[in-house]
């Protein structure tokens, strides 16, 4: 897999979940972690918390505006995926930054536009760099690593990020992973989505799954 170089400051690695990926596991289903509460800041500078997404399912992805490699492809799978959806409102798309520092609102507001993002459904997201390793590790449980002595060494930093999508139910709770690289991702993910959208949101629980690192 292609790894893409960032700059220093925002080195981070998602890597578990970065290894290629076969058919077997590239779908992983289940109850897995109710995604806390988070406020971040989307690509038009407003306040976007996981409160504005209750009631919809919705699909995340982890992504950053200087990838030249995966990142793109995600995107499109998103941007597909708009389009496929486009008169469901009851679907919504979360895109979140793993380069919070270079990634401001102005520049995700350009990455957005890139992929005519309707603002209204799709989110690209940034904020404190703390909080976001804290939401990724601990509700979508993938594992965050951050070097700080490597900062001071280097002028860039290799980052891998997880290529999984992660399908999130109207109770805000985490039910499926797909990896966004495989040619029948999008295909998979709509019948996912179409099947959470029958469903009732399920009821209040505590009980989570083994964390989906395969």
């Amino acid at each position: 897999m292609r790894i893409a170089a960032i700059p220093f400051f925002a080195a981070l690695a998602l890597l578990s979940s970065c290894e290629k990926e076969t058919p077997q596991n590239s779908v992983l289903t289940g109850k897995f972690r109710k995604v806390e509460a988070f406020a971040l800041t989307d690509q038009q500078a407003r306040p976007v918390a996981n409160a504005d997404l209750k009631g919809r399912v919705w699909i995340a992805n982890f992504i950053f505006t200087s990838c030249n490699a995966e990142c793109l492809i995600l995107s499109s799978r998103f941007a597909e995926l708009q389009r496929l959806f486009a008169d469901e409102p009851g679907v919504a798309f979360v895109s979140f930054s793993v380069d919070p520092q270079t990634d401001t609102p102005e520049r995700l507001g350009e990455f957005a536009q890139r992929w005519h993002a309707d603002p209204e459904r799709w989110y690209f997201l940034t904020g404190d760099t703390g909080k976001l390793d804290a939401l990724i590790k601990n509700s979508f449980l993938l594992p965050v690593t951050r070097d700080p002595m490597e900062a001071g060494k280097l002028l860039s930093q290799k980052l891998i990020h997880t290529n999984r999508f992660a399908i999130v139910d109207r109770s805000g709770t985490v039910q499926a992973y797909v990896d966004g690289l495989q040619p029948e991702s999008v295909s998979v993910i709509s019948r996912l989505v179409l099947e959470m959208l029958k469903e009732s949101p399920p009821t209040e629980t505590s009980e989570t799954s083994p964390t989906p690192r395969t």
